[in-house]
């Protein structure tokens, strides 16, 4: 009789517990879906991209002979200035921040690779040098160049506040793209509390950051230098199989279970 106390109940509570493992991955395709909808208004999605004569007249091949983008960071900053529409209407009213995480900048887009400095948390740091400009500067802080790689970004790092440096001299670093994100959406949340105008909803700050941080990645597309693949969320990642993964095992295991018990009653029987 003790068996019929436990296999039971363990096995309905794992099939249960199972179906939040199926449903989370589904949330996830549908949130990454929704996301590419919002991505594709930033660029001309519907022709096939190609490389115009750009990247052949001042990168020497640039993004199709896989030079590092750091080499060409500076000629590439300077044509998405030139291409981009200032004075948007995002909330960028402040001009520094607490940095909310660190943040390392790396020699290569790589986490193996050398970790030149980090920028820890707590730290007060520059974020958009020209507020009242109502645009971030391209290719500082937040706004970094695509890599080859995806949630790779080739950017200037964030100077302290105080520091008096010029954001225009310092060199290019990669850092990975989750943590730009993390410092970019509690700026906008702090700088949205401040708007004078109505607040942004939470959903509209999240779509506000995926946007703007891809601000040099639609110039880029635009102009035909480069096809990034940070215009796109991928729509099933690792995580996704190894949350369908465990909801395999748990419903298979809370099957068994329940198969076990009903043999064992149809036996005692």
């Amino acid at each position: 009789m003790e068996r019929k106390r436990w296999k039971k109940p363990t096995g309905v509570i794992l099939l249960l517990v199972s179906f939040f493992f199926l449903f989370w991955p589904g949330f996830r395709v549908w949130k990454a879906a929704e996301l590419n909808a919002v991505l594709k208004n930033l660029y001309d999605s519907s022709r096939e991209f190609t490389y115009s004569e750009l990247y052949t007249s001042f990168l020497q091949g640039g993004y199709c002979k896989n030079i590092p983008v750091k080499d060409m960071a500076g000629k590439l900053t300077k044509y998405v200035d030139s291409n981009t529409v200032i004075g948007g209407a995002g909330p960028f009213s402040l001009e520094t921040m607490e940095l909310p995480v660190d943040i390392t900048y790396y020699s290569a887009p790589d986490t193996d690779s050398q970790a030149v400095f980090k920028i820890s948390m707590g730290t007060e740091i520059v974020v958009n040098p020209q507020p009242e400009g109502g645009w971030m500067t391209n290719g500082y802080g937040c706004v970094g160049l695509p890599d080859y790689t995806r949630g790779w970004r080739c950017v200037r790092p964030f100077m302290e506040a105080g520091s008096g440096e010029d954001p225009e001299k310092l060199p290019y670093y990669y850092v990975p793209m989750e943590d730009l994100e993390t410092i970019l959406r509690q700026y906008v949340h702090e700088a949205n509390e401040n708007r004078e105008i109505a607040p942004w909803s939470a959903e509209q700050e999240n779509l506000f950051v995926a946007q703007h941080l891809r601000n040099c990645d639609s110039v880029l597309y635009s102009l035909g230098i480069f096809s990034s693949p940070d215009l796109s969320y991928p729509i099933w990642d690792t995580w996704d199989t190894v949350l369908l993964g465990v909801f395999i095992v748990l419903f298979l295991a809370g099957s068994i279970l329940l198969l076990l018990e009903k043999k064992f009653e149809s036996d005692t029987n």
